[in-house]
């Protein structure tokens, strides 16, 4: 068991939000704990930050000091950190929350329970890293982690490895409890997309978390529930390994998340359009999202309410920048994306259908 010491190390830390302050839009949380174990077999020591502190710090003179992340991604900064302290428990910070779009995501994310967790991004140090043997453990043994470099701590909105093979967790953790928390998790989430409150970008994150968690219910609902071997690893009766979860919930869940892909050939006449417009001039206009929901449209998948909803937002918005005469305008570009005035017309047609439909 090895340590590759010149890689770019991620490590989550299962630890709560420990306070918001939503007027001074700060937060305080742990980046780390100490002396517990880990899944890569790592006990992180007290003291393995303070170099890092010391020299690259919030009160260090450093002009590249520890940075306040989203999802480890340099290009998403969501502010700075005021304080980065070692206690007893771990590596404890006080990060204030820029005013940035990135900042303010976070800062409803905090608001509404999607962000959960935190991360650290490091590199070991060979001569600080000390393997104790153990032969009771599958790994033989364990490492101890005396001193990092510590790059970055990150506000990530789940755990890295959580429900990455829902069914190996399924075996140690029981079916019914992980059925439960990812059904809570897209309770959460679902409310939060209802909200409809932050950039595109966050709600399209959303979506696609929901997607995530969605085939995890799945896969998790084709295990036997009866398989003693499959779920719990040890003998049981039926009897005692019945559910207590309502798998009859995800089935309502499934059931009212309808998607609409009536609109019409020229609104993916313009997404098409958009695209290849896009690619001429590099690639350089609209997000992430707005590609993403031109390859949607493009491809006529199925639209949710709620996406049907920020179609019609974005569209609204976007209209006074788009210029039929001028094709390499980013403004034209990314309304095409999106569908341009058909998908506008049929978005809001659409919305007003369905709230006929349930008044």
């Amino acid at each position: 068991m090895q340590r590759i010491l010149d890689k770019y190390t991620l490590k989550s830390a299962n630890l709560e939000l420990k306070d918001l302050d939503e007027n001074s839009r700060k937060v305080a949380v742990y980046l780390s704990a100490f002396d517990v174990m880990d899944s890569d077999f790592d006990i992180i020591k007290k003291g393995a930050f303070k170099k890092s502190i010391m020299e690259r710090g919030p009160q260090s003179t450093s002009n590249r000091k520890i940075a306040f992340l989203r999802y480890h991604n340099w290009e998403m900064p969501i502010g700075k950190w005021l304080e980065l302290n070692e206690d007893d428990k771990g590596l404890f910070a006080v990060g204030q929350l820029s005013n940035s779009t990135n900042g303010n995501d976070a800062l409803i994310d905090y608001k509404e329970g999607i962000i959960k967790e935190h991360s650290i991004g490091f590199k070991y140090i060979k001569d600080k890293l000390k393997f104790i043997e153990d032969e009771s453990m599958d790994s033989k043994g364990y490492y101890e982690v005396n001193e990092v470099a510590l790059f970055e701590g990150s506000a990530v909105t789940f755990g890295a490895n959580e429900f990455t093979n829902v069914v190996e967790v399924a075996k140690s953790e029981g079916k019914e409890n992980i059925a439960q928390r990812i059904h809570n998790e897209m309770n959460m989430i679902m409310k939060s997309i209802a909200n409809g409150k932050g950039t595109d970008d966050r709600l399209f994150n959303l979506e696609m978390r929901m997607k995530f968690l969605s085939s995890q219910l799945v896969d998790l609902a084709s295990i036997d529930p009866f398989d003693k071997q499959s779920i719990k690893g040890q003998s049981s009766n039926e009897e005692e390994v019945k559910e207590s979860f309502n798998w009859a919930s995800v089935g309502e869940y499934f059931s009212k998340a309808e998607t609409f892909n009536d609109y019409p050939q020229s609104a993916v006449n313009n997404a098409k359009k958009g695209i290849r417009l896009n690619e001429e001039t590099g690639n350089k206009c609209a997000t992430a999202v707005g590609k993403q929901r031109a390859r949607d449209i493009a491809a006529k998948r199925g639209l949710s309410e709620d996406v049907v909803k920020r179609v019609y937002s974005y569209l609204s918005r976007a209209r006074e920048y788009y210029n039929a005469n001028d094709e390499k305008a980013c403004g034209t570009i990314s309304y095409l994306l999106w569908g341009g005035d058909s998908m506008l017309k049929w978005s809001e047609n659409k919305i007003q259908q369905i709230e006929n439909q349930n008044s």
